[in-house]
């Protein structure tokens, strides 16, 4: 039996409107998390930066920005702020659209086109 992810994460996100608001803000969490983790893992190759490098720049161990970049980190918000300014980005709060339900997202439009800019240099 062969199921994509879209198909999955409609089933997980039916059962937590399901079982309830408590569990919808769960999930909003969760895709917030993963989100982050996959932008900062997608500026930092859209940088050109190793891990190492980002560390060497930021001050961050490695270990801890591997662990941020796979979501298995929980990283502070002065962590975050220092990533993204050793990263040549901003860390701010943009009013989300109104959406049915919480998708697991791709890189936002702003995040694709700042990487566009720093490949074309």
């Amino acid at each position: 039996m062969s199921r994509k992810f879209r198909d999955f994460m409609r089933d997980v996100e039916a059962e937590a409107r399901r079982e309830g608001p408590q569990a919808v803000a769960e999930l909003k969490a969760f895709d917030a998390h993963f989100r982050l983790a996959g932008e900062l893992l997608a500026l930092r190759k859209a940088r050109g930066l190793t891990q190492r490098e980002l560390a060497a720049r930021s001050g961050i161990q490695q270990s801890e920005i591997s662990r941020i970049e796979s979501a298995n980190g929980n990283p502070t918000f002065q962590t975050i702020t220092v990533l993204a300014s050793a990263l040549g980005a901003d860390f701010r709060l943009v009013p989300s659209r109104q959406r049915r339900s919480t998708r697991v997202s791709a890189p936002s439009a702003s995040l694709r086109a700042a990487s566009r800019r720093v490949q074309q240099r």
